[in-house]
């Protein structure tokens, strides 16, 4: 196929806002300047909402003081082309930055984030026993009110100490060490294992719906083989866990992982040897595994712009075609920033991770 595709209307971007349940009125729709969301694994996603503030005809300040924009309304965005829009954004107004330039009319902009901010809100110490930490998501997103669903981690154990932790911060210390992500999907919290293997949700390719990319490669930081050494208080024993090429959890439509191309091109290559607390062998195993697939991410980094797509989420795969063998194939996106304002149009940043060449 040659040309744009028949789903992107680039001369006819559009945007709908629903605030406090209710669609936005039209004058505030006119004076809408830009809308930015930036769609983040690793935090709570963000959308703001840039306003005109000055009423010219009754020579006063507008929206500043409206209600519609009163902290905790929640927001909902659907970004795309004329009848085709998609819901992007579900959450709530935390902040409101009212911008009053010199020679320029004032402007608003509406700071709201998803459901995710709820989970910082305060700093607690509070211990849990033989729980899984799939079970403590679930326990704390439950406690706070919110809908979570959260896959078995498997590993059960005996004592976790949240220790003057918010909540969020620890879910996110807890998901880092076993390779997994807390994600929002509307107003539901779902936690789950790193979504890199999963199959390719959005094609881009180069000069079509991809603007341009950047991808590096680097095998620094790459080994073929990772190990974790721990005690363990249950068996009052050393324990050891070894992950290796192979262990990648797929290769993302390449042929090769960092870690086999390491060892190829440099002999040995050497191996990552983490030692940590480990609540017996399961653990020290599923520590060794997901760490050996999160370095196996860093092989290849990349950023890059392309047409306008709400499809496009942090925590998705991407294909990218048209950049020859070694950088076509999948990325895992793990952040996305989309763009739209009435005078320039409409067009998504993402960042992106890959495994393999």
């Amino acid at each position: 196929m040659t040309g744009r595709d028949a789903r992107y209307d680039t001369l006819n971007p559009a945007f709908k806002l629903r605030v406090n349940g209710a669609e936005l009125p039209q004058d505030a729709v006119a004076d809408v300047i830009a809308v930015e969301v930036l769609d983040d694994v690793d935090a709570a996603s963000m959308c703001s909402i840039r306003l005109k503030g000055w009423d010219g005809v009754a020579m006063r300040v507008k929206w500043m003081d409206d209600a519609l924009f009163a902290e905790g309304n929640p927001v909902e965005l659907a970004l795309g082309y004329r009848d085709r829009t998609q819901p992007l954004f579900d959450g709530e107004i935390v902040g409101l930055e009212p911008d009053f330039p010199q020679g320029e009319p004032p402007t608003l902009t509406v700071r709201c984030f998803d459901l995710r901010h709820r989970l910082m809100r305060e700093r607690r110490t509070h211990s849990y026993l033989d729980l899984r930490d799939s079970d403590v998501v679930r326990e704390i997103c439950e406690a706070a009110g919110l809908r979570v669903r959260a896959d078995s981690s498997g590993v059960r154990h005996p004592y976790l100490l949240q220790h003057n932790q918010t909540d969020f911060a620890f879910i996110v210390a807890r998901a880092a060490r076993i390779g997994w992500e807390l994600l929002a999907e509307g107003r539901t919290l779902v936690f789950r294992p790193r979504g890199h293997a999963a199959a390719p949700a959005v094609t881009l390719r180069r000069e079509v719906e991809l603007l341009q990319f950047h991808p590096r490669l680097s095998t620094l930081g790459q080994a073929p083989r990772r190990s974790v050494r721990g005690w363990s208080p249950a068996d009052k024993a050393p324990v050891q866990a070894q992950a290796q090429v192979g262990d990648e959890g797929g290769l993302m439509g390449g042929t090769a992982s960092g870690g086999a191309t390491v060892q190829r091109a440099f002999a040995r290559g050497g191996s990552g040897v983490v030692e940590q607390p480990v609540d017996g062998a399961q653990d020290a195993e599923q520590l060794a595994r997901q760490g050996f697939s999160e370095m196996a991410l860093d092989y290849i980094r990349a950023d890059g712009t392309c047409i306008g797509e709400p499809q496009l989420r942090a925590g998705i795969v991407a294909r990218i075609e048209g950049l020859g063998q070694r950088f076509s194939g999948n990325y895992y996106l793990h952040a996305v920033e989309h763009r739209f304002s009435p005078r320039t149009g409409y067009q998504t940043r993402l960042q992106a991770r890959r495994n393999a060449s």
